[in-house]
């Protein structure tokens, strides 16, 4: 495993940092490696317009040419060493903006080995956004970074349980996940905002509401953001 670079990488390539005097919310995005995490992050980013001209095509373009799948994480996973293992290392920020305000979203490494470059985006971040995988459900790590949020003073704190698609967007699922984990948190003295079931390779309820999932009556992940 190749140690993760000290610097954090700069994504240039989406917005520059904003120039007007509006809100501006620092959101680190956390949770178990593989839980789709930085997947979300780039439909995000696709779904709002926010990429700019050619991202879109250049990465699927990448994806024909290594004979893979199309990928949103590759938006966020910027490092090539990054692209090949399949992981994020570094913790990389970005500009984003909606008609609310404008954000900085710091995606955070999964991965234990990397558990400091997380703490170091979260440390800088007055909010979060902690991912759980639908299938998988609450893992060691998810724990882990919830507890780190609450000691570093991070009170605003939404999740999004990922992958719905996985599990044919079943809510008692969800229901057993939103339950263990709301009482988690609220054992360590945190409360979450909102849990919301995603699909990010889909692009349910990240910034449009799910038409399969009709019984969630909850806010999109950009709206919960927003709020």
């Amino acid at each position: 495993m190749p140690e993760a670079s000290e610097a954090k990488v700069k994504l240039a390539t989406v917005n520059e940092s904003p120039a007007s005097a509006r809100d501006l919310l620092r959101i680190v995005i956390v949770g178990h490696v593989d839980h789709g995490k930085s997947t979300l992050v780039g439909r995000m980013f696709h779904d709002t317009g926010s990429l700019p001209d050619g991202k879109y095509e250049s990465i699927k373009a990448m994806c024909e040419r290594r004979g893979v799948p199309f990928e949103w994480a590759f938006l966020m996973d910027a490092l090539q060493a990054e692209r090949d293992q399949g992981i994020t290392i570094d913790t990389s920020q970005i500009w984003f903006k909606t008609d609310a305000r404008d954000y900085t979203i710091i995606d955070a490494p999964g991965h234990k080995e990397f558990l400091k470059n997380m703490i170091t985006g979260a440390a800088q971040s007055d909010a979060a956004l902690l991912i759980i995988d639908a299938a998988e459900g609450v893992r060691e790590q998810s724990r882990r970074h919830g507890y780190l949020l609450h000691l570093l003073g991070i009170r605003q704190v939404a999740v999004a349980v990922n992958k719905m698609d996985l599990i044919g967007y079943e809510q008692d699922q969800f229901d057993l996940i939103e339950q263990e984990y709301r009482d988690y948190l609220t054992s360590i003295g945190v409360t979450p905002t909102f849990v919301i079931p995603v699909s990010a390779r889909a692009g349910d309820n990240i910034v449009t509401e799910s038409t399969t999932m009709a019984w969630y009556r909850g806010p999109t992940v950009v709206k919960a953001l927003d709020s």
